[in-house]
């Protein structure tokens, strides 16, 4: 009974330990780039928000910040599942999606920033994220990096 007693409080505490989705973005995060991915290319683009540092606060608030601006909004961030169709076999198949939605704005100076990704992974440890737009011709994929 020690064993089975020892065995759940382990379970109970590592599981208790991990971050939440919205915990493992909140902090500062740069935006390393972005590009339209291609059948057989990349092409790049600039979003003019590279400059600055975006804060994603733990209350959902955020504010993006450079050495001209300001803007101030929210974010939101989850899973939810979608279906698409799978080539290999000719099906609708369910997957599991991360959504992040970023709303910031400045009104004086006329600036706003609504993003809406339909995904997003982390990757090198949780340091950086790729977040991506998906459309039938060419997805947009962002690029994050932690601060």
């Amino acid at each position: 009974k020690k064993n089975l007693l020892y065995f759940s409080l382990c379970i109970i505490l590592f599981s208790s330990c991990g971050k939440t989705l919205e915990d493992r973005l909140i902090g500062d995060w740069k935006l390393t780039g972005g590009y339209r991915q291609r059948a057989f290319d990349r092409d790049y683009f600039t979003t003019g928000f590279e400059n600055g540092v975006f804060t994603f606060n733990e209350n959902g608030t955020a504010v993006y910040k450079d050495v001209f601006d300001t803007l101030y909004g929210y974010w939101n961030a989850n899973r939810y599942t979608g279906s698409f169709y799978n080539h290999d076999n000719g099906r609708w198949d369910d997957r599991s999606y991360r959504f992040l939605k970023i709303n910031l704005v400045n009104f004086n100076r006329n600036r706003y920033i609504n993003w809406e990704f339909d995904d997003f992974i982390f990757k090198n440890n949780r340091r950086r994220i790729k977040a991506t737009q998906y459309s039938i011709s060419t997805d947009r994929v962002f690029e994050f990096v932690q601060n």
